[in-house]
């Protein structure tokens, strides 16, 4: 290209030169001739209108040798050519009144007639002016052929001129694309609920136990109510074993013969079987329970047994027994004025008792209920608590002895003193046994039968319990620590007895400002005695005592405890004997008034119950990341220099290379490159030549939106370019049309979920059909599906919503749009079924 260029410019040089020497011979030819002229005016057939049309000629001919030679300077040359005419003008006339007076003094005017010459006489004016240019001419169109200059310019989407495109040339044009970044999305994979199918396929087992039994006695017979709780487990349809459970109430009357209100009863129900069969529909469960109820009736009665060689028993023996009576006064304020009182009903609650040597402490609370008749004789109720407490002489008795308290209302009587005021006197009858478990083998004969307590075996054990407690604040000394069992717990396995319990103590101690404290522990213990024979099922009695309790307070805050307790366990089983009345000592026992067994069927259709089937399908959503773009098309105007002058353009390739860009501010994206361009011509001659060159370009694109951090890509096409030949064939006028194409990714959103499907019984729901990228098994897929807008039904809690951007199918616009959707929806939580487990 360079060496084409130099060429080019020799060759111009050497053009204006042999331009300029053309110039001066004809300017110096032309002065030869004026010369040649001047010395033929002498003559007098140089004379004559002829004469002075010649030199007009010649005046004229100087004139267009001079605007040949500058036509750039016209206006400058044209005043100057103005004058020099004027001055031949006035030279020609004064030559012609001249010769007029040369041929009257010779005496050749008028003496005979004028006769022209034949030959063509020319007349040169005597001095010619030209000037020769000292610079190349430059022809008009110069300007716009100038290979110096290359302009680009934006054309405007709005204002965008067509450029015309040279037919029969032809164009190969290659643009250019670049990806500035990169980014990558991950996305967690999606697991689906499964949904539960309903019907069974069979049955696996069905267990049951019997509980909140209750027992009645009214004369000769015994009622009793309670509840079989099953657990039903079968089989659906998937393969997987569920469950539910479900409660039958049952009830039954036992006659017993003797049977009295307010005697003992024992209740011992058995389920013997259950029978099952499942439907064919597998909807249907059909069960039969086959239930075994033993019912014992009992009466306590004191007697005096003989002693003999009979079983081993554990025998209630009674060290003392006595009644007393209190009257328990009180006065009441009501509440609101009476006229009168109805009714006054109690009871005794929360008795307690307590042992000391020979005397039994009791303390409770008399609960009253006070009916009365207000002054606007309404019927009104107000309760009263009063608490009392008594003590009875029992000779013998001792702390650890057993205790029966059997307290009762005698009588309550009440005075009305005002409309407010009510006296009431209480009497109060309190009957107390004290009785120790003592072994002893009795004789065994044909009297009334008695429930009494075999012993199977027997079973002591100490143990140490050690500890230290951290004191609430600095002590001087410990005074005392009691202790006492509480929580007692027993089992009984095979050939052992596990024991379970807390030992709680009540430390008193004297803090440094003397005075003194109380702090409570509790301390956990377990252990096990070997008892032979004994089994599940079987009775135990146990029998705890703290033996001592020892402690030393190491530091003003740390007590060292030392607590050995000893217990006694007796394992019995419950028997009934006929057993020989004696006079050795009274025993309090349990005469058998009655016993009876009945069996009962129950019978039930139960449905299995269908799974309240409230299934939410969700679609994990992965929207795409965020795409910017950018369009800017400019114009590139450059001129080449052809090495030959052209005839026409056979054609133009067109190729852009070194392709770059960058973000060099928030929303513009500068793009670099080059355009190679080679142009096909056709010279003169007929031969087919080319040129090449590289044209740079920049390309400023707005893109808003985009960062310096945004990935982007950038495509640069050459529309079009088109030429014009100038008049001589040796530039080329070139008009290049690029159009810039940015586009860039932004982040993308964080994938969400939409819910897809809403089933339940009542359930209702409006959705829209989305096309949109979601999480597969497989990948991230475009798919179609439908979207809950909107859900409603029973047992919904709470309804989740947002809004996202989806392409709705359908919509007419291709581009995603924001629309509310439903992604999550939380039920009430309930059970499978109507469990009572």
């Amino acid at each position: 290209m360079d060496y084409e260029v130099n060429r080019e410019e020799e060759k111009q040089e050497l053009t204006q030169t042999t331009e300029e020497e053309q110039v001066v011979e004809q300017a110096a030819k032309g002065k030869k001739k004026k010369k040649a002229t001047r010395s033929k005016k002498t003559g007098p057939e140089a004379t004559g209108p002829a004469a002075e049309e010649e030199r007009e000629t010649m005046s004229g001919g100087g004139q267009e040798k001079e605007t040949v030679g500058a036509e750039h300077e016209a206006k400058r040359t044209g005043s100057e050519e103005e004058g020099e005419e004027k001055t031949d003008r006035q030279e020609g006339s004064r030559g012609e009144h001249s010769g007029d007076e040369k041929a009257t003094e010779a005496g050749l005017a008028g003496s005979f007639p004028f006769e022209p010459e034949t030959d063509t006489t020319l007349v040169m004016p005597d001095r010619v002016q030209f000037k020769v240019p000292t610079e190349p001419v430059v022809p008009s169109w110069a300007e716009e052929f100038n290979p110096q200059v290359t302009r680009i310019r934006v054309n405007d989407a709005q204002a965008r001129a067509e450029i015309p495109r040279d037919q029969g040339v032809v164009q190969q044009l290659k643009g250019a694309e670049v990806t500035v970044g990169e980014r990558v999305a991950r996305v967690q994979p999606v697991v689906r609920p499964t949904q539960l199918p309903s019907p069974a396929l069979k049955v696996r087992n069905i267990t049951g136990e019997v509980r909140n039994v209750t027992a009645e006695v009214i004369k000769d017979k015994v009622i009793v109510q309670g509840i079989v709780h099953k657990q039903i487990f079968f089989v659906g349809l998937d393969n997987i074993v569920r469950h539910f459970s479900e409660d039958v109430s049952f009830s039954t009357f036992i006659d017993i013969p003797g049977a009295e209100p307010g005697m003992n009863v024992q209740v011992l129900p058995r389920i013997e079987k259950i029978l099952f069969h499942l439907t064919d529909d597998g909807f249907f469960v059909q069960q039969k329970i086959i239930l075994e109820i033993f019912v014992k009736v009992t009466q306590f009665v004191q007697v005096g047994l003989a002693l003999g060689t009979g079983p081993l028993l554990l025998l209630p023996r009674v060290i003392g027994e006595g009644v007393k009576q209190e009257l328990v006064e009180s006065l009441l304020t009501l509440a609101v004025p009476a006229l009168k009182v109805d009714e006054i009903r109690g009871e005794i609650r929360d008795l307690e008792t307590e042992v000391i040597p020979d005397k039994v402490i009791i303390q409770g609370v008399i609960h009253k209920q006070i009916f009365f008749v207000d002054l606007e004789n309404n019927a009104r109720h107000q309760a009263e608590d009063v608490p009392f407490s008594l003590f009875l002489d029992l000779p013998g008795v001792s702390p650890g002895v057993d205790l029966q308290v059997h307290p009762r209302i005698e009588g309550i009587f009440f005075e009305l003193l005002s409309s407010t005021e009510l006296r009431q006197k209480v009497v109060v009858e309190v009957f107390v046994k004290a009785t120790e478990a003592i072994q002893e083998r009795v004789a065994l004969g044909t009297g009334p039968l008695y429930k009494v307590q075999q012993v199977v075996g027997e079973g002591q054990k100490q143990i140490l319990n050690e500890s230290v407690l951290v004191l609430e604040r600095p002590a001087l000394k410990v005074r005392e620590i009691v202790g006492e069992i509480r929580n007692l717990v027993a089992e009984v396995i095979p050939d052992k007895v596990i024991i379970q319990g807390v030992i709680h103590k009540q430390i008193f101690y004297i803090g440094t400002d003397n005075i003194e404290y109380h702090q409570a522990e509790d301390l956990r213990f377990s252990l096990f005695i070997d008892v032979p024979g004994a089994l599940p099922g079987l009775n135990v009695t146990i029998r705890p005592r703290i033996e001592t309790i020892l402690f030393n307070l190491e530091t003003e805050t740390t007590v060292r405890q030392k607590v050995i307790v000893f217990f006694d366990a007796v394992v019995t089983e419950t028997i009934q004997v006929p057993l020989v009345t004696g006079d050795f000592a009274l025993f309090k026992l349990e005469q058998v008034i009655g016993e009876g067994l009945r069996q009962i069927l129950v019978e039930r259709r139960e449905r299995i119950p269908v799974p309240i089937v409230r299934n939410v399908v969700v679609e994990i959503v992965v929207p795409p990341a965020g795409i910017v773009t950018g369009q800017q098309q400019i114009i590139v105007e450059n001129v080449v220099k052809l090495p030959q002058p052209a005839v026409k353009i056979k054609e133009v390739q067109g190729v852009i290379t070194d392709l770059r860009a960058r973000v060099i501010l928030d929303g513009a994206v500068l793009v670099d490159g080059i355009i190679n361009k080679q142009v096909f011509f056709v010279g003169e001659d007929g031969i087919v030549r080319s040129v090449t060159e590289q044209i740079p370009f920049s390309i400023l694109v707005n893109v808003p939106g985009i960062t310096p951090d945004t990935p982007f890509t950038v495509t640069v096409e050459i529309e079009n370019i088109s030429f014009t030949l100038s008049p001589d064939g040796r530039f080329l006028r070139q008009i290049i049309v690029l159009n810039a194409e940015v586009t860039g990714e932004t982040p993308a959103p964080p994938p969400f979920q939409v819910v897809t499907s809403v089933t339940g019984p009542g359930i209702v729901t409006e959705t829209v059909l989305v096309r949109a990228p979601i999480q597969t098994p497989t990948g991230v897929e475009v798919r179609e599906f439908p979207v809950v807008t909107e859900v409603s039904g029973p047992g919904i809690e709470r309804v989740e919503k947002a809004v996202v951007l989806l392409d709705v199918v359908n919509d007419g616009n291709p581009n995603p749009v924001p629309i509310e959707v439903v992604t999550d929806v939380i039920f009430t939580p309930l059970p499978l079924l109507s469990a009572r487990a």
